[in-house]
């Protein structure tokens, strides 16, 4: 996984993940559009013979970019760790 910082202002970024496919990216983005700081969250697959995606989030203008990104993913942390521990106990 290779992650290129592709625009970055006050209040959006656009990160390019190589190696990362729909997955990842439907992951992220129907995260991110659940904070309520985030104005708009999307992922792109600039080419489908391509392993590689873009993800862009847009926050309000009272928020800090930094620390929504760190919130958002730290909510999929916490869902991931829950999903495996659930899956742990259902498989013994």
């Amino acid at each position: 996984m290779d992650i290129k910082v592709l625009k970055k202002d006050r209040n959006e970024v656009l990160i390019e993940i190589e190696g990362e496919d729909h997955t990842l990216g439907n992951l992220i983005a129907k995260e991110a559009i659940k904070h309520p700081a985030v104005k708009n969250a999307y992922y792109t697959m600039p080419h489908p013979l391509q392993k590689k995606i873009e993800f862009y989030i847009l926050v309000d203008e009272n928020s800090d970019l930094n620390t929504v990104i760190k919130e958002v993913f730290n909510n999929i942390k916490r869902y991931l760790e829950e999903f495996r521990r659930e899956i742990e106990e259902k498989i013994g």
